[in-house]
């Protein structure tokens, strides 16, 4: 790993346990692909959320029978998850701080597996692949994944990346090394950037198949890409 990747991964693990609190109350709702690839019975079942935040997936995965496992590398966000959870008495989910390229589970322990808006927080592709690969590891034969990452290609983002790729404005502190790397602010109750790698299209797409994969559909919403994948053909 370069000295690079470490510092991101190090900054991003901060930067999520600075930012928990306000977070949490932008991240509430279900995004409507995931209420649909969650389900609504989940009985005999494990649902695995990779980058699970303050429990979202998981408050909904509980309330469908599932039993669900989060997975997380900020201890902030395991922390707060573990408040928003406090409500649901007698369910069955447990929280795990760890780096979701090596995630201390055994092989197949997931019936559906989710990365919603997580994968494009590691520092370069390699990392990426190797996340998707721990993924594939961890769910079940004929088990499926919903992944999700946000693109260049919205409002927000897309002038200043054309303006840089064309050449037309040197790069800046929130520009990285690679096309699509960026820092984005936050500024809701306290003030810090998280690193971003925003995918171009088929991209994501690519990365999915080179970790073992096999795709069901992947689309464009107009801010996030998304790929909804098997771990069979």
């Amino acid at each position: 790993m370069t000295e690079r990747s470490t510092h991101i991964e190090q900054d991003v693990e901060h930067t999520y346990d600075l930012i928990a609190a306000s977070f949490h109350k932008h991240r509430r709702e279900l995004w409507p692909p995931m209420d649909q690839f969650i389900g609504q019975n989940g009985r005999g079942k494990v649902l695995l959320d990779l980058g699970c935040g303050s429990g979202r997936a998981i408050m909904a995965g509980l309330t469908r029978g599932y039993r669900v496992i989060g997975v997380d590398i900020s201890q902030g966000q395991i922390d707060e998850a573990h408040r928003s959870l406090s409500i649901m008495k007698g369910t069955k989910y447990e929280l795990i701080k760890a780096d979701m390229r090596s995630v201390p589970l055994e092989d197949g322990a997931s019936h559906r597996t989710l990365s919603i808006a997580s994968l494009h927080h590691l520092p370069d592709r390699v990392s990426r692949i190797s996340a998707l690969r721990e993924a594939l590891r961890l769910t079940a034969d004929d088990g499926m994944l919903l992944v999700s990452v946000w693109s260049w290609d919205q409002d927000r983002f897309r002038d200043r990346y054309l303006s840089l790729i064309r050449g037309d404005r040197e790069a800046d502190e929130l520009d990285g090394p690679d096309p699509g790397d960026t820092l984005v602010p936050w500024n809701d109750g306290v003030r810090a950037v998280r690193f971003y790698h925003l995918y171009g299209h088929t991209e994501l797409d690519l990365d999915v198949i080179s970790a073992g994969w096999s795709i069901i559909r992947s689309y464009f919403d107009g801010m996030n890409h998304w790929v909804e994948a098997r771990t069979r053909p």
